[in-house]
């Protein structure tokens, strides 16, 4: 159900200048194409994977894998861009995230990340006319939005996060709306909404 596919919907988010990246939750690192090609690129993926797209074998791949949940990483380096996608929702204490993330940010530094939307038509449809609300357990081989995986902690809408992001002292730069069906929306539904299976923020801290 999460397949490790390049986030070609986010790319219009990813600042051109950024020197540095940090991806968390990378996956296999398939994303590294939609960075700038001479950045440095450091993925944080708790699993320890063999179909990693690091720098030695794939052009333009990530120049360092950490194999750690995103606590245990000790290095201080800072990035001039954080990315994390559907991750957010996964963890305990989100806060606690973007805490790291600030922390790991350079001044002028950017955190993307793109979260369900759990107010998209199909979720609202299912809840509504099966007058039932079950987690889903792709896990277990079950299909679904996504939205309703039982392994999410938390469930966002776009209001939701972006008053999140000011009340951890994030500023939302830019928000793309995200459908599985198209590799870009119209602008026009993207704003919607309902309309949007995902949203993708661009973010920096607040001054």
């Amino acid at each position: 159900m999460y397949p490790n596919k390049i986030r070609y919907d986010i790319a219009m988010l990813v600042p051109k200048d950024a020197k540095s990246v940090l991806e968390i939750g990378a996956g296999s690192g398939k994303n590294c194409v939609i960075y700038p090609k001479d950045s440095y690129k450091v993925a944080i993926e708790p699993e320890n994977r063999t179909d990693c797209q690091t720098a030695e074998n794939f052009p333009g791949g990530f120049n360092e894998y950490h194999h750690v949940l995103y606590e245990d990483y000790k290095e201080d380096r800072k990035f001039d861009l954080i990315v994390m996608c559907d991750v957010l929702e996964h963890v305990n204490d989100p806060v606690d995230l973007i805490n790291f993330c600030k922390d790991h940010l350079t001044p002028e530094g950017h955190i993307l990340l793109s979260l369900p939307n759990f107010i998209c038509v199909e979720n609202i449809l299912k809840i509504v006319l099966t007058r039932d609300f079950r987690y889903v357990k792709v896990d277990q081989g079950e299909r679904a939005l996504g939205v309703l995986d039982i392994n999410h902690k938390t469930f966002w809408t776009k209001k939701s996060f972006i008053r999140f992001a000011k009340e951890n002292g994030l500023e939302v730069e830019r928000i793309v709306g995200i459908r599985k069906q198209l590799k870009f929306m119209p602008n026009i539904l993207a704003h919607l909404s309902y309309i949007p299976f995902q949203y993708g923020f661009l973010t920096k801290i607040k001054k």
